[in-house]
């Protein structure tokens, strides 16, 4: 059983070797979402271009995104004998510079650099260890994230990769796995925070036929980005963790749901998957072994209901994405009315480290009901915005002012929105949080799946509540009354209180019609379409009071009201 691993793992570290025989510089460019929206694709052109003109050789690849979004498009050069050293916001129109000082001249260019990979630093450039915005982090998710091409198989071998599933095989029971998981302590990182091992030991004890297994990366919440991001800069770990998954629950088929405008992550998973069959890492006898199991590409359709569970069921399917109700658990009648256990990307690709690492070894990790690390994407009115993965349970001002570089011009914090359009706020009074299940439910608050907005005293909080209202109102199935008339109602009065036509009761209404939708209504949008308006009036009541009885902005933002005169910071009002 172990032969086709062992030859696995022999071809990648032959396959690393020769590439480092070769004796030529490596060039890799961070590619994925964030990074091409500030130009990456040019940037990786021009390298070409410009090695091309002045006929050098050098060994050019794609990578994904390291989570350093703020100083994109990232460019690592490691010269032959020397340190791999990753250069931040190099355009297209740098290129030229980066190739004659780097590659021809061999100037480290600390100027231009952000840190060195590895334990060492170089020429005065810090090591990433040292780097401020990795210090506090602890990247077991990410680890690969920016470092190896996303769809190179021998790269991710080398590093580890498919050894959780060699063990999982071939040393394992599928009761052993799902105990070891209970015991981790591993709960759903989608949002719901359900404990995994529970699922997955009701998913292998129910017996009919045939049993699905799904991976959620649907995605459709405003400033959540984790996910997808996992998928462009680490394919295989996602793959590895739902192999693992098939294998404990006894599942039959699985698939991978991506959304539909997450386009670089679908090519990725795609080819990645290509890859896998290809080296018999998925389909028939996977590492010869007993154990057989295909895995499908499904995309949505830019729905960000058909992120809950019953609502990409139906997708899936073939229908369109709106949820049912739950009168089974998905267990035991989902896709097709047959068992289905789905899990979210960040919580398949924690499966490898718990089987690797074991249960205690990850449980030691986090607050004492929220184990392991989390990927967060911190957004906003913060220096550094990006993707950081940090122990379960620091706190929201240590990730603010530490992680991410505090506020940008150093204006007052006023507020974070956390679980995308799905929690309440999180004001200042705050701010020593615990980033976990448990204590932010202690604050009003919700983890969520990942998102983290920050905001300075510049933003009005009913105006942004208004943002989060009319999106859940534009992503309404409409299935449920109370949801489909509720979203327009809260779009109704919030529109009306920004433009200076707030009435009395407005904020009586708000307060009345919460309650009924998260007790009316089928899925997981409508009952928390209301919770960060409400939320939000609780906590900023005067603000939202000065908008109706004062016709007011406090922060001086709604143009239909009157504004307050801008003071510097610091200065009283």
């Amino acid at each position: 059983m172990t032969a086709q691993y062992d030859a696995l793992v022999a071809q990648a570290n032959e396959t690393i070797a020769s590439r480092s025989a070769r004796g030529i510089p490596r060039i890799s460019v961070g590619i994925s979402g964030c990074s091409v929206s500030v130009g990456a694709a040019r940037t990786l052109q021009a390298i070409r271009d410009e090695l091309a003109r002045r006929h050098l050789t050098a060994e050019v690849e794609e990578v994904g995104c390291r989570g350093v979004c703020y100083a994109e498009p990232i460019v690592d050069v490691e010269l032959p004998g020397g340190p791999r050293i990753a250069y931040g916001r190099i355009s297209a129109e740098r290129v030229p510079e980066l190739i004659e000082s780097v590659v021809v001249k061999q100037d480290a260019r600390p100027d231009l650099a952000l840190f060195v990979v590895g334990e060492q630093g170089y020429a005065g450039i810090p090591s990433e260890h040292e780097f401020d915005y990795f210090k506090l982090q602890t990247r077991y998710i990410l680890a690969n994230c920016g470092l190896i091409n996303p769809i190179d198989l021998d790269q991710y071998v080398a590093r580890g990769g498919f050894s959780a599933l060699h063990k999982a095989l071939t040393t394992m029971t599928p009761e052993q796995i799902i105990e070891e998981v209970k015991a981790s302590g591993l709960t759903g990182r989608g949002g719901a925070a359900f404990p995994t091992g529970r699922k997955w030991e009701s998913a292998r004890a129910s017996k009919d036929r045939p049993k699905y297994l799904i991976d959620n990366g649907e995605e459709g919440e405003p400033a959540i980005y984790k996910d997808r991001r996992i998928y462009e800069g680490d394919p295989f770990k996602v793959i590895e963790g739902v192999l693992i998954n098939a294998f404990a629950i006894g599942a039959d088929e699985g698939y991978i749901y991506i959304g539909g405008e997450h386009k670089i992550a679908i090519a990725r998973v795609e080819r990645a998957l290509e890859i896998a069959r290809q080296r018999g890492l998925v389909g028939k006898n996977i590492l010869g072994t007993e154990f057989s199991f295909n895995i499908q590409v499904r995309v949505g359709g830019g729905s960000y209901a058909a992120g809950e569970s019953s609502a990409m069921m139906s997708s899936i399917e073939g229908r369109r994405a709106m949820p049912r109700p739950k009168l089974v658990r998905s267990t035991e009648r989902g896709v097709w009315a047959k068992p289905t256990c789905m899990n979210n990307v960040e919580t398949h690709s924690n499966i490898p480290l718990i089987i690797n690492r074991g249960a205690e070894w990850y449980s030691s990790i986090g607050t004492a009901k929220s184990k392991g690390t989390k990927v967060f994407a911190p957004s906003g009115h913060i220096n550094r915005p990006g993707m950081i993965e940090v122990p379960m349970g620091m706190t929201l001002r240590t990730m603010v002012f530490d992680v991410c570089g505090g506020m940008i011009d150093g204006r007052p914090f006023k507020a974070a929105q956390p679980a995308g359009v799905s929690s309440a706020p999180i004001a200042a009074n705050n701010l020593d949080v615990q980033m976990a299940i448990e204590t932010l439910t202690s604050v009003g608050a919700l983890l969520g799946s990942g998102g983290l907005v920050i905001f300075d005293d510049t933003v009005c909080m009913v105006d942004m509540n208004n943002y989060l209202v009319n999106f859940n109102e534009l992503e309404s199935c409409s299935r449920c009354t109370t949801c489909r008339v509720g979203t327009m109602r809260l779009t109704d009065i919030l529109t009306r209180m920004c433009e200076g036509r707030g009435r009395p009761g407005d904020l009586e209404a708000l307060a009345w019609l919460g309650p009924l939708m998260e007790q009316t209504t089928l899925c997981g949008l409508g009952q928390a379409a209301p919770v960060p308006a409400v939320g939000a009036m609780n906590i900023f009541r005067e603000e939202f009071e000065a908008h109706i009885n004062e016709k007011r902005c406090p922060a001086g933002f709604c143009e239909a009201l009157t504004t307050v005169q801008r003071v510097p910071v610091g200065a009283s009002r």
